[in-house]
């Protein structure tokens, strides 16, 4: 028999545990797109009625009715309460446990998943997947003589970090295996894209409602108004804090950008809560602390693993809930007071072995039915809106929740997220509304930035080309020769390739200038330019050393066949005329190279010295 008193904590924790819908809901909305925030909402209240439904038509009878060998209830379907006021307190509590279980797949699924095979797997989760190892670990909480298997066992779970926590994530976890991850959110080369959430702010409302619907959570499991409750609370709020501590310093010292992140901080808060949930009855407040720092790494280092096995769960809900859940129910058996092992007759290495014996049979049970029977769905009726709904948002293509300013808010972060305002794209004006004269400025504003982005583009492409290009043969200049060669350089003693170049100048080029005039010298480097670019192979590269000096480089080409190029390149100069003057011809002398090691300091110099030897040597020749 209850009391009163035990009826109003009841009824009253239940109602706390509750603010875990709205909590959630904050918390996956602000962690997830804009365009997808009202798909995000929908879905949280949609499976708590769901979840409610089940668990009253099948789900209660299942988990907490009369036992089959304790595998299973068999009574108690379709709840009765008739006058039993203790049974009504006891489902109500009861079901707001279900809800929560059911909601923990939303966020991680978020902004791919289709809402009605959603609501399916709400209800096979809330009536079968979540009711079948509640039986296992909590089915002597009603009728005490009912005790499933793995209680018997002396499986402790005082809250449910496997019971509800780990059952909720390993039913995510197979749905982010099936349903895939976002489009974008990995590249085919693994770079891991991270797609920010629209707004922190109310995810951070969002876990400051579940931290205080928490203390429902557990101080409820109680079941009863006791002085333990003020114990359970003080475990709790201390797993917490240190699990967002932890987060917190762990982020700041190893992400990327080392800075704190918001959504690390957050998720840290909820493993320690998750971490706690399974002994915060049992362990003492020097547990409730390791707990607490142990369940921050493990959700950066499981948040990096998932990311790492391509798993995208959208606002971390497989760490905080799944992993930490199994630290949570083995970390009781570790930490659990002296006085529960002697009242309870058992050794602490035994409890842990029962502990990890519960946390992997939720594993295997959760995660193996919930990816049978999800395949099973998927097949019929696909799990994953299609790549259009996926593009447009889910507030639109699920539920037709269209306005101007989702519409602003999606072209707005798209020119952030592309740092390019060619990705914009402009919105239909609303005439007659404060945001249709927002729009209209947006849209004037994107015409007039799409135009100036263009005429800068044209600018840099100018710039650029000025700053490699000589003016006069627009072929490379000095510098851009040089950087291409010295680049080449390391290529080819990198991969062991082989490499030589060819310098050359063109022979008594200043009695051309003097003779003839600086325009006509002018023609014949240009003149040389273009013929000597006919000759040259697709992967070579020339440039202007310097005055009449010209440098080309012989990719993955070896000496002997660089000179036969070189002088093939010194016929041709031979063979022009220009008809400033009859019969004018000019030649060319050079000296080719292959690179042994060196840098290109060294190279040049090897070459230049060659090249004066042709000269030396009666000009119009290649050295080697």
């Amino acid at each position: 028999m209850k009391d009163i008193a035990d009826h109003l904590w009841v009824i009253i924790s239940a109602m706390l545990v509750f603010l875990m819908q709205p909590g959630f809901m904050a918390l996956e909305t602000g962690l997830t797109r804009a365009k997808n925030s009202i798909n995000v909402a929908i879905k949280n209240m949609s499976d708590f009625i769901v979840s409610v439904a089940a668990f009253w038509f099948i789900g209660f009878g299942i988990m907490f009715g009369k036992t089959l060998y304790g595998i299973t209830g068999v009574t108690d379907f379709f709840v009765n309460f008739d006058v039993d006021n203790w049974k009504a307190a006891f489902f109500v509590f009861q079901a707001v446990f279900a809800g929560t279980a059911a909601t923990i797949d939303s966020g991680a699924v978020a902004e791919r998943a289709k809402f009605s095979t959603y609501l399916i797997m709400s209800f096979i989760t809330s009536a079968f997947i979540y009711p079948v190892f509640g039986h296992w670990a909590w089915g002597g909480l009603f009728y005490p003589e009912n005790q499933g298997w793995l209680q018997k066992l002396g499986f402790l779970d005082f809250a449910g970090s496997s019971v509800v926590h780990s059952i909720g994530a390993w039913v995510a976890l197979s749905g982010v295996i099936i349903i895939g991850p976002r489009i974008g959110r990995f590249t085919e080369d693994g770079r891991v894209n991270k797609i920010r959430g629209h707004n922190l702010v109310f995810a951070y409302l969002g876990v400051c409602i579940l931290f205080f619907a928490w203390f429902g959570f557990n101080a409820g499991s109680t079941l009863a108004a006791s002085p333990k409750v003020a114990n359970i609370l003080a475990n709790t709020i201390i797993s917490a804090s240190f699990g967002g501590l932890t987060t917190l310093f762990v982020s700041w010292l190893f992400s990327d950008n080392h800075l704190p992140e918001p959504e690390m901080i957050i998720n840290g808060i909820l493993g320690g809560l998750v971490g706690i949930t399974a002994g915060c009855y049992y362990v003492g407040e020097a547990g409730a602390l390791i707990i607490g720092i142990v369940s921050g790494f493990i959700v950066f280092s499981g948040t990096h693993l998932l990311e790492k096995l391509r798993l995208d769960d959208a606002v971390g809900a497989i760490p905080v809930h799944g992993f930490t859940g199994v630290w949570g129910t083995i970390a009781t058996g570790i930490f659990i007071r002296e006085s529960f092992l002697v009242e309870m007759g058992t050794t602490r290495s035994h409890q842990i072995l029962v502990q990890a014996l519960g946390s992997f049979t939720a594993l295997a049970w959760a995660l193996g039915m919930s990816f049978i029977l999800m395949k099973i769905i998927n097949r019929f009726s696909p799990m994953r809106v299609s790549r259009a709904y996926e593009e447009i948002g889910l507030n639109i293509a699920e539920h037709g929740a269209s306005s101007s300013i989702l519409e602003l808010s999606s072209s707005v972060r798209k020119i952030i997220e592309s740092r390019n305002i060619k990705t914009a794209q402009k919105i239909d004006v609303e005439y007659g509304t404060e945001i249709g004269e927002l729009t209209g400025y947006f849209n004037t504003m994107i015409d007039d930035l799409k135009a100036k982005e263009e005429a800068a583009e044209e600018a840099l492409e100018s710039l650029h080309c000025m700053a490699v290009t000589d003016g006069l043969t627009q072929i490379s200049n000095r510098k851009n020769i040089t950087d291409t060669l010295e680049k080449e350089i390391s290529r080819s003693i990198r991969y062991g390739k082989k490499l030589s170049i060819l310098l050359f100048d063109v022979d008594f080029f200043k009695q051309v200038n003097d003779t003839y005039g600086h325009i006509a010298g002018d023609k014949v480097l240009v003149d040389i330019s273009g013929a000597v670019g006919d000759v040259l192979r697709e992967s070579d590269y020339m440039g202007r050393y310097g005055g009449e000096e010209f440098l080309i480089i012989f990719p993955e080409t070896e000496l002997a066949g660089a000179y036969i190029i070189s002088n093939r390149i010194r016929e041709t100069v031979e063979k022009m005329m220009w008809d400033f003057c009859d019969g004018f011809r000019v030649t060319i002398s050079g000296g080719v190279v292959e690179n042994c090691g060196e840098d290109l300091t060294r190279m040049i110099k090897r070459a230049d010295s060659l090249l004066y030897h042709a000269k030396g040597s009666g000009r119009n020749r290649i050295e080697k």
